[in-house]
Order: structure tokens, then sequence, then C-alpha cells
């Protein structure tokens, strides 16, 4: 009887610490990352309870110990009905090939500076060149800032226009003088955020503007490539918006 109630109460605990997890998550109860962390420690849990109800089915396949097999089959179900998708998701998440960073930029030498970040001192967002720099070439290569024909002011103002219409961000700072944009993107399910700049500059051969971009996460070392696609993202969005216009005009 022991196995099978072993396997019902660490069911019901890997359900608990899932649900809290991920739902008080997503719900802003507790932090994204106490909430990434319940989530993580519901999967051995429900391993265990896995366990402990396959034992518990063995045990009590005798007549005597009948009563404990519901308690028993309810604990296998609920233990690998929490560890089996949750196992696939972490999987996929340790196959992706990203590094182990999580502060992308499209210029390692004069990185755009974060002025305004919420509920953040711009000294803790510094940008860690000689550890993030190295990484970040090794893991994706060169990310080159956007070239386009336009003067800076009028790049400027389609940046904003562009950055202000991307699904899920939220523009926090706007300086026209520096012509740079800062704003929070929120992940889905954990709400984690992250934080990115843009910064307009003149091209150094006057051939039109330059738009550097950096976004960085606030937790963990890794991103799984989210900064990286973030700034791909960008730049195709301010690409298709150039030639939409084109083709109105």
């Amino acid at each position: 009887m022991i196995p099978a109630w072993l396997a019902l109460l660490d069911g019901i605990l890997a359900v608990v610490l899932l649900a809290v997890g991920v739902g008080g998550a997503h719900f802003f109860l507790v932090t994204p990352f106490l909430g990434f962390q319940l989530f993580l420690l519901s999967v051995p849990i429900a391993v265990l309870a896995f366990l402990a109800g396959a034992l518990g089915l063995i045990r009590t396949r005798a007549e005597a110990r009948r009563a404990g097999r519901p308690l028993a089959l309810a604990g296998t179900i609920l233990g690998l009905g929490v560890a089996a998708p949750l196992a696939v998701i972490i999987f996929s998440w340790m196959s992706m090939t990203a590094p182990p960073i999580n502060d992308i930029t499209t210029d390692f030498d004069n990185p755009p500076q974060f002025v305004k970040p919420p509920d953040m001192s711009p000294a803790a967002m510094t940008y860690k060149r000689n550890y993030f720099a190295p990484k970040q070439s090794a893991g994706y290569g060169k990310l080159d800032p956007a070239h386009v024909d336009e003067k800076p002011d009028d790049a400027f103002a389609r940046t904003k226009g562009v950055a202000a219409s991307m699904p899920g961000w939220q523009i926090v700072y706007v300086d026209p003088a520096s012509r740079t944009v800062e704003g929070t993107q929120r992940s889905n399910l954990f709400r984690f955020c992250d934080d990115f700049v843009i910064q307009v500059r003149p091209a150094p051969d006057g051939s039109g503007s330059l738009v550097e971009m950096r976004s960085r996460s606030r937790d963990g070392e890794g991103d799984f490539a989210v900064n990286y696609n973030r700034i791909e993202g960008f730049f195709a969005a301010l690409k298709r918006q150039k030639s939409q216009t084109a083709a109105q005009s």
C-alpha cells in the first residue's frame, strides 16, 4: 500500500507544481523564474509517481492488497501524464544549438545602451563584450545592422513606427535626439521579460543610415535564440514595411 499511496501523493504534487509554476508565472502570481523552477521540479516528482505507481500495480496484484490498486493506477496515470509531455518539451529545448548567452547585439564595440529599462538600473544592463561577443560570433556568426537608404531622422521615424507595430512589443522609451527606441517583450507562457534597444545612426560612408539593435533577457544564461530571432525578425519587418510602402506609392 505504501507505493500506491506514494504514487498518488507524488502524482498530485506533480500536477500542483506544474499548475502553480505555469499558471502562477503566466498570471503574475509568482515570478517567472520561480514559476519555471516549479515547472522543472514537477518532472522528477512525476517520474517518481510513475515509478511508485508501477511498483504499486505489481504489488497490488495479490488479492489481499487489491484495495490499493486504484491508488497506484491513479498515481501512475498522473505521473505519466505530467512527465511524458514535459520530458519531450525539455528534451527539445536541450537539443537546440543556440549558444548559452542572453545578450545579442549588432555592434560589439559600440552596442546600443539602455537608458530607462523598466524596474532595472542601466548599470545592470551593461554589455559584457569580452563574455558575449566571442560566444555570439561562434554561435551565430556576424549579425549586421540593417542598412537603409534614408536619412537618419527619416529612418528613425520609420523604425519607431515599425517597432510600435511589432506583436507583443511594449515601447517604454523614445529619444529623438539620440534616435533611440527602448522596449520590452514578455514570453507567452512564463512571462519572462526581455529588453531591447534600437538606435539609428548615420552610415559611416554617408550612404543612408544604420539601424543598430540589442536584445537581452533578464533571467537565465541561455535564451534559446529568442534575442537573435527578435533582431532578425525586426529587421525583416523593417524591410517588409519599406517594400509595402514602395509598392503603394
